[in-house]
C-alpha cells in the first residue's frame, strides 16, 4: 500500500511540476536573467525569466562564486569569487575573495582580477554603470575607477571612510546614474553622494539586500519583521529614496530565509530568492523554495527560472540580448543561433 501512495506521490508531483515548467508566466516579465548556477556555482548562467532558455554565459570557472553585478548600459560582469587553496583528498579551504571582471562582448577572454589579493576580506561590491567598481573593506567604502580597470595593478582609493560611525557597513549598491551608493549598517540604510561625500539615512529598519528600482527613485529590502526562536518572519519592503522615508511592506513570507535580487528593467517587479532551513514535506510540489518575482506594489509571487532545480542564491536582470558560447563562435546572438537551427 506505501508504494502505491508513494507512486500516486511522485506522479503528482512530477505533474504539478510539469505545470510550472509548461505554463508561461502570466506577467511576462521581459529582458534576461543572468545569474550563478546553483549546482555548478562556479558558472554563470543566463536565461529568459521562465529558465526555458538556460545556457552557460561564460566558459570560465572560479572558486565558488559568492556574487555577481552586472554593468548597466555596459559590458562588465563583476564577479565576487571565493579563493580556494585545495590540499590532499580535494580538501577545500576557504581563504578570502577576490574581485573579477568578465566582458560580455568577449566572453572568451581571461577574467581580469582587479584585487590580487590586497584585500581578501571584503564584504561586498556592485558595479556603476559608468564602470567604476566600489567595494566594503574597513574602514569604509573602496573604490576602483572605470580608467583603472585596464591596467596590470589598478590602483584602490578609499572613498568613504567609516571609522567615526559605530557600525560596520555591509552591502553596498549603486545607484542607476552612478551618482550615488546605498550601504547598510546595524543602523538601517544610508546614501553616500560620491561627489559631496554627503550622507543620509533613508530608514533606520534591518536592511539586507537593497536594490535599487531602474528610475532610482525607490529601493527594495528584505527585513526581519518578527522572531520566534530560530523561525524568523522577513518581509520585502520598498521604500523612497529620501530622508526618513516610510518603507512599504509588499509581502510577507513566515520561516524561510530569503532575499531580494533584482527589479525587472521595467520597474514593475521585484526578484526574490527563497530557501529554508526547516525540513517541510513536499517542498518542491509546492514551491516553496526556488526564485520568485512579485509585483513591486504587492501582489502573489510568481515563480521563474523553473528550470533549475535549485535556488538560485545570485542573480541579476538585463533587458539587452547577451552573446553566448556556441562549441564554433564565442560572440553568436541567442537570437542567431535559434535562427541557425
Amino acid at each position: 500500500m506505501n508504494s502505491i501512495f508513494q507512486a500516486c506521490g511522485r506522479l503528482c508531483l512530477f505533474c504539478v511540476s510539469l505545470f510550472f515548467v509548461l505554463t508561461p508566466l502570466s506577467a511576462a516579465p521581459t529582458g534576461e536573467i543572468i545569474f550563478v548556477h546553483p549546482v555548478s556555482m562556479s558558472e554563470i548562467w543566463i536565461s529568459n525569466a521562465e529558465g526555458t532558455t538556460a545556457r552557460k554565459l561564460f566558459r570560465q570557472t572560479y572558486g565558488s562564486i559568492d556574487k555577481i553585478e552586472v554593468q548597466e548600459e555596459g559590458n562588465y560582469v563583476l564577479v565576487v569569487a571565493d579563493k580556494a587553496i585545495f590540499e590532499g583528498n580535494n580538501v577545500r579551504i576557504f581563504s578570502g575573495y577576490e574581485l573579477f571582471l568578465l566582458d560580455r562582448q568577449h566572453p572568451g577572454r581571461k577574467a581580469k582580477n582587479l584585487t590580487l589579493g590586497r584585500f581578501t576580506d571584503f564584504v561586498d561590491a556592485d558595479i556603476s554603470k559608468d564602470g567604476d567598481v566600489a567595494f566594503i573593506r574597513r574602514p569604509g567604502i573602496r573604490l576602483i575607477r572605470n580608467e583603472e580597470l585596464a591596467k596590470p595593478e589598478p590602483k584602490i582609493e578609499l572613498l568613504f571612510n567609516a571609522m567615526e560611525w559605530n557600525s560596520n557597513l555591509f552591502e553596498i549598491e549603486w545607484s542607476p546614474d552612478g551618482k550615488q551608493i546605498a550601504f547598510t549598517t546595524h543602523n538601517g540604510l544610508y546614501l553616500l553622494d560620491v561627489a559631496t561625500k554627503d550622507v543620509f539615512r533613508i530608514t533606520e529598519m534591518d536592511v539586507c539586500n537593497p536594490v535599487f528600482s531602474p528610475d532610482r527613485k525607490q529601493i527594495a529590502f528584505s527585513t526581519v519583521v518578527a522572531r520566534n526562536g530560530k523561525l524568523w518572519t522577513k518581509a520585502i519592503t520598498v521604500v523612497p529614496v529620501q530622508p526618513d522615508a516610510e518603507p512599504e511592506i509588499v509581502h510577507v513570507k513566515k520561516d524561510y530565509v530569503y532575499g531580494v535580487d533584482s527589479w525587472s528593467p521595467d520597474g514593475k517587479f521585484i526578484a526574490y530568492s527563497s530557501y529554508t532551513h526547516k525540513e517541510l514535506v513536499n517542498i518542491e510540489l509546492f514551491r516553496s523554495v526556488g526564485n520568485f518575482i512579485i509585483p513591486a506594489t504587492g501582489g502573489e509571487p510568481e515563480p521563474i527560472l523553473l528550470t533549475m532545480k535549485y535556488t538560485v542564491h545570485s542573480l541579476d536582470w538585463d533587458d539587452r540580448t547577451y552573446p553566448v558560447e556556441p562549441s564554433d563562435s564565442l560572440v553568436t546572438t541567442w537570437g542567431k543561433l535559434k535562427a541557425q537551427k
